[in-house]
């Protein structure tokens, strides 16, 4: 039975192979049948002699070159069907030779020979003409260090999937994943080392995707996998899987010191119903990835849409604000791509801390919803200083520092939103009051204007500003210890330190 199965096995990926190989479109199949049946007619007209003598020599002129097309075109399936074909005109040519010792028969005989030694060398000619085709196809689309699909070709499979995802009304996955601490280990153990990682994290992961979905190398240490008609639940049960068997095989892989430390963020998102086109997809993707970098190593994070949230909780007279607020977010976002995910983020660790904190639902509410609007007012200011490079001059800074004004403007018409607009205009206050725009001091500040604070000055410590270079998660808990009592309130810091600390095991270097 095992060997039933293996034969069938083996011969359904002969199939499947010849059928990549050699038909994969209509044309060649078209092809391919038009001259096995021209050589075949031809073939059996010369053999048994209905074509008049003085065109034979012409005839067989004709069917040679068609076997020699053949063979080029398809290579050494053409070779085996050219020689069963010219070795049963053999089979009838030599007998009645033997019977007939007729010249014509030996001259049929050794051009049907010659015919297929020349067949066999057109056909090692052609094959290695399809390697080296194959070879610089492959390096086109593939990352020459880990022999996956680079970003160019992501990008087109990507365009393809989304296509085949609204054709057939089917779903699409992405997954966007980096190596933890990556550079940390280029610095540790040099250039080479890494390397290694990751080529070893690439075989790794077609290890565990397989034909299930396509490996690409987004760049750096960043890869990306793009998993054809997959829904958002089995997108992420996806996601745990691979953290799950790469942290079970990577000891075969790596050396024994990187063996436990090497680990995986992974951030994901899906498209129709999270996304509604490819920028958008890799987008959320990336800013999932960048949220589950911030909460520590080896984490999963799905792309969350907070306005749509938001949108659930809004009274009706106020559904038409979320419009308003989600094109100011993509303005913002088209003048400084920091700040849209940035905001998604504060407003994901403002809930985190309201709930330690426990309080109630509705004050989760709004922190939720100040979070993702407390930097809104930055549409007022201009793109020059949101992404300039260097430190700011006095007055820039105090154009900066208008930013919570403004967005209490913008705010206004959600007034009857309790402490919302008191939050957002209050969020860079600081305990000992030397923040802004008030110098508030102390719990003159409101609570959730200080968790705000705290979620607000982790967040920017570990992002990549133009500006800034980032705080890996530790050397940013650090910094808030460093200021609880001045700059932050001391109790906030304990509860979000001891979050980060606790349920997602960051073990931090004092």
């Amino acid at each position: 039975m095992n060997a039933l199965s293996s034969f069938r096995t083996f011969f359904e990926k002969l199939l499947k192979d010849i059928h990549s190989n050699y038909f994969d479109c209509k044309t060649k199949i078209v092809e391919f049948i038009i001259c096995i049946l021209t050589i075949s007619f031809l073939s059996l007209n010369l053999i048994f002699e209905k074509v008049p003598e003085e065109t034979q020599a012409f005839v067989s002129q004709i069917q040679i070159l068609i076997i020699f097309y053949l063979v080029f075109r398809f290579n050494f399936l053409g070779l085996l069907l050219t020689t069963l074909l010219i070795s049963f005109e053999l089979a009838v040519l030599i007998p009645l030779y033997i019977q007939k010792g007729e010249l014509n028969y030996l001259i049929g005989c050794s051009l049907r020979i010659l015919t297929i030694t020349v067949a066999v060398i057109v056909s090692i000619l052609s094959y290695r003409q399809d390697v080296q085709k194959k070879k610089l196809q492959r390096l086109a689309i593939t990352d020459e260090l880990t022999d996956v699909y680079n970003q160019r070709q992501f990008r087109i499979l990507l365009d393809n999937e989304i296509e085949n995802a609204k054709k057939n009304n089917t779903s699409l996955g992405l997954i966007m994943m980096d190596i933890d601490n990556f550079s940390m280990y280029n610095d540790l153990y040099g250039h080479e080392c890494g390397d290694n990682i990751l080529k070893a994290t690439s075989t790794i992961l077609k290890s565990i995707v397989k034909e299930n979905g396509h490996v690409c190398r987004y760049g750096g240490d960043e890869f990306a996998i793009i998993f054809p008609n997959t829904d958002i639940e089995k997108l992420e049960m996806i996601a745990y899987n691979i953290v799950h068997k790469f942290e079970k095989v990577r000891s075969d892989y790596f050396s024994e010191k990187l063996s436990e430390k090497v680990t995986l963020s992974i951030g994901l998102s899906e498209f129709p119903n999270r996304s509604s086109s490819k920028s958008e997809l890799i987008s959320q993707s990336d800013m999932a990835l960048y949220h589950a970098k911030n909460l520590g190593r080896g984490k999963v994070h799905l792309y969350q849409d907070i306005i749509s949230q938001i949108r659930k909780n809004l009274s009706s007279d106020n559904q038409q604000l979320i419009g308003a607020f989600k094109g100011l977010l993509s303005t913002i976002s088209a003048k400084d791509k920091y700040t849209h995910a940035h905001s998604e983020r504060v407003s994901s660790y403002a809930v985190m801390i309201g709930k330690a904190m426990d309080l109630s639902l509705d004050e989760i509410t709004v922190l939720e919803y100040a979070g993702l609007l407390h930097d809104i007012g930055k549409i007022e200011i201009p793109k020059s200083l949101l992404n300039k490079n260097e430190s700011l001059t006095e007055d820039e800074q105090l154009i900066i520092r208008q930013h919570p004004i403004y967005s209490e403007n913008i705010l206004e018409p959600l007034e009857d939103i309790d402490n919302l607009i008191d939050y957002v205009r209050h969020h860079h206050e600081k305990f000992d009051g030397s923040g802004y725009p008030d110098g508030l001091v102390g719990e003159e500040i409101s609570l959730g204007a200080r968790i705000l604070c705290v979620a607000d000055s982790f967040d920017a410590m570990v992002s990549e500003r133009p500006y800034c270079k980032r705080k890996t998660t530790e050397e940013a808990l650090t910094e808030l210890k460093k200021h609880a009592g001045t700059q932050f309130d001391p109790k906030i810091v304990d509860i979000f330190c001891s979050i980060m600390e606790t349920s997602y095991k960051i073990a931090l270097s004092n």
